[in-house]
């Protein structure tokens, strides 16, 4: 007695599986289109095109500069043990229209101020070492070529007045902004 007879057993056929599958490659790739087009849209420009630093910087305007004012901030890192943080420490200011004579921003007063992510309350950009108080703005002029008036606490460098194209550096010496809180920085003249 034979248990198992394989001499006239039938095949099993197996169903060609090509159809689905081609329909499946076609619909991936049409959804691959669809997203890599989207990205690719999706592409902006800042501050036309030029390189920017520290957030997403802003170009500034203010009524005695008609071509805006380049605020550039820079940080510092103060090391301690099992940690350590980066500290707003300058904002260069470059760009600033003031020649001695004509409608320029020599001898007017700004006030520069930086903002976190929400709300309407300044930061505190800085603490005075001489009287320990808060500096929540920097207010300055550009007096002449190599002069400027200006907060009690907040130093002034690279002064360049009487020109096109003057420039301030303000320095925070005991800086208290960490740079991940600083979201935006305002300039106001007077």
């Amino acid at each position: 007695m034979e248990i198992l007879k394989f001499d006239n057993a039938a095949t099993p056929r197996r169903k060609k599986s090509n159809g689905n599958l081609k329909s499946l490659a076609g619909l991936a790739s049409v959804a691959a289109i669809a997203v890599l087009g989207s990205t690719l849209a999706a592409n902006l420009s800042l501050n036309s095109g030029s390189a920017i630093e520290f957030g997403q910087g802003v170009s500034v305007t203010s009524a005695c500069d008609s071509d805006g004012i380049t605020v550039t901030p820079s940080v510092r890192f103060v090391n301690a043990s099992n940690a350590g943080t980066f500290y707003l420490s300058t904002i260069a200011l470059s760009g600033i229209n003031a020649p001695a004579t004509g409608t320029t921003c020599l001898n007017k007063t700004f006030t520069l101020q930086a903002y976190g992510d929400s709300g309407a309350t300044p930061l505190q950009l800085a603490t005075n070492s001489s009287t320990s108080a808060a500096i929540t703005q920097a207010t300055f002029a550009i007096t002449g070529a190599a002069t400027s008036a200006g907060t009690a606490g907040v130093t002034f460098s690279g002064v360049t007045g009487n020109s096109t194209s003057g420039a301030i550096t303000l320095g925070f010496g005991t800086p208290t902004s960490t740079s991940g809180a600083v979201y935006k920085i305002t300039l106001q003249s007077e």
